[in-house]
Protein backbone atom coordinates (compact mmCIF):
# COMPACT_ATOMS: atom_id res chain seq x y z
CA UNK A 1 0.00 0.00 0.00
CA UNK A 2 2.82 2.38 0.86
CA UNK A 3 4.37 1.91 -2.58
CA UNK A 4 0.98 2.39 -4.26
CA UNK A 5 0.44 5.68 -2.41
CA UNK A 6 3.95 6.90 -3.20
CA UNK A 7 3.53 6.15 -6.90
CA UNK A 8 0.01 7.55 -7.13
CA UNK A 9 0.96 10.79 -5.35
CA UNK A 10 3.98 11.17 -7.60
CA UNK A 11 1.79 10.69 -10.66
CA UNK A 12 -0.99 13.05 -9.57
CA UNK A 13 0.94 15.78 -7.77
CA UNK A 14 4.29 15.90 -9.55
CA UNK A 15 3.47 14.63 -13.04
CA UNK A 16 -0.13 15.84 -13.54
CA UNK A 17 0.12 18.98 -11.32
CA UNK A 18 -2.95 18.06 -9.25
CA UNK A 19 -3.05 20.01 -5.98
CA UNK A 20 -2.70 18.39 -2.55
CA UNK A 21 -6.42 18.50 -1.73
CA UNK A 22 -7.47 16.75 -4.92
CA UNK A 23 -4.56 14.29 -4.75
CA UNK A 24 -5.66 13.36 -1.23
CA UNK A 25 -9.31 12.93 -2.20
CA UNK A 26 -8.39 10.80 -5.21
CA UNK A 27 -5.98 8.57 -3.28
CA UNK A 28 -8.37 8.06 -0.37
CA UNK A 29 -11.26 7.32 -2.71
CA UNK A 30 -9.19 4.68 -4.47
CA UNK A 31 -7.97 3.12 -1.22
CA UNK A 32 -11.46 3.04 0.31
CA UNK A 33 -13.14 2.14 -3.01
CA UNK A 34 -15.44 5.15 -2.82
CA UNK A 35 -16.60 6.98 -5.92
CA UNK A 36 -16.07 10.72 -6.06
CA UNK A 37 -18.24 12.86 -8.32
CA UNK A 38 -16.38 15.10 -10.80
CA UNK A 39 -17.94 18.24 -9.31
CA UNK A 40 -16.40 17.34 -5.94
CA UNK A 41 -12.95 17.27 -7.50
CA UNK A 42 -13.69 20.53 -9.30
CA UNK A 43 -14.71 22.12 -6.00
CA UNK A 44 -11.21 21.37 -4.68
CA UNK A 45 -9.35 22.94 -7.62
CA UNK A 46 -8.72 26.21 -5.75
CA UNK A 47 -7.76 24.63 -2.44
CA UNK A 48 -4.06 25.34 -2.66
CA UNK A 49 -3.65 25.95 1.06
CA UNK A 50 -7.02 27.73 1.33
CA UNK A 51 -6.87 29.31 -2.08
CA UNK A 52 -3.19 30.21 -1.87
CA UNK A 53 -3.37 32.00 1.47
CA UNK A 54 -1.66 29.07 3.24
CA UNK A 55 -4.38 29.11 5.87
CA UNK A 56 -5.00 25.37 5.66
CA UNK A 57 -2.93 22.56 4.23
CA UNK A 58 -4.40 20.83 1.17
CA UNK A 59 -3.79 17.47 2.82
CA UNK A 60 -6.15 18.50 5.60
CA UNK A 61 -8.70 20.02 3.23
CA UNK A 62 -8.82 16.92 1.04
CA UNK A 63 -9.01 14.56 3.98
CA UNK A 64 -11.82 16.51 5.62
CA UNK A 65 -13.78 16.49 2.36
CA UNK A 66 -13.24 12.75 2.02
CA UNK A 67 -14.26 12.06 5.63
CA UNK A 68 -17.56 13.81 4.96
CA UNK A 69 -18.20 11.83 1.77
CA UNK A 70 -17.13 8.48 3.18
CA UNK A 71 -18.97 8.70 6.49
CA UNK A 72 -22.11 9.94 4.75
CA UNK A 73 -21.97 6.86 2.52
CA UNK A 74 -21.71 4.74 5.67
CA UNK A 75 -24.96 6.32 6.89
CA UNK A 76 -23.45 8.44 9.65
CA UNK A 77 -25.35 11.44 10.96
CA UNK A 78 -24.06 14.97 10.44
CA UNK A 79 -23.00 15.33 14.08
CA UNK A 80 -20.87 12.17 13.83
CA UNK A 81 -19.24 13.42 10.65
CA UNK A 82 -18.49 16.81 12.21
CA UNK A 83 -17.02 15.10 15.26
CA UNK A 84 -14.79 12.88 13.11
CA UNK A 85 -13.60 15.93 11.16
CA UNK A 86 -12.82 17.81 14.37
CA UNK A 87 -10.94 14.78 15.66
CA UNK A 88 -8.84 14.52 12.52
CA UNK A 89 -8.10 18.26 12.41
CA UNK A 90 -7.14 18.26 16.08
CA UNK A 91 -4.77 15.31 15.65
CA UNK A 92 -3.24 16.91 12.55
CA UNK A 93 -2.71 20.19 14.38
CA UNK A 94 -1.03 18.38 17.29
CA UNK A 95 1.31 16.48 14.96
CA UNK A 96 2.11 19.67 13.02
CA UNK A 97 3.09 21.42 16.23
CA UNK A 98 5.38 18.54 17.21
CA UNK A 99 7.06 18.64 13.82
CA UNK A 100 7.55 22.42 14.08
CA UNK A 101 9.25 21.84 17.44
CA UNK A 102 11.61 19.33 15.84
CA UNK A 103 10.09 16.14 17.19
CA UNK A 104 9.98 13.49 14.47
Amino acid sequence: MKEYIRNRVHELYWKDDVNCARTTIICLSELFETSIQPQTLWSAVGLHGAGGYRAQCGLVEGTLMFIGIYLHELGKEEAEIVSACYGFASAYQYISELVKQGIN
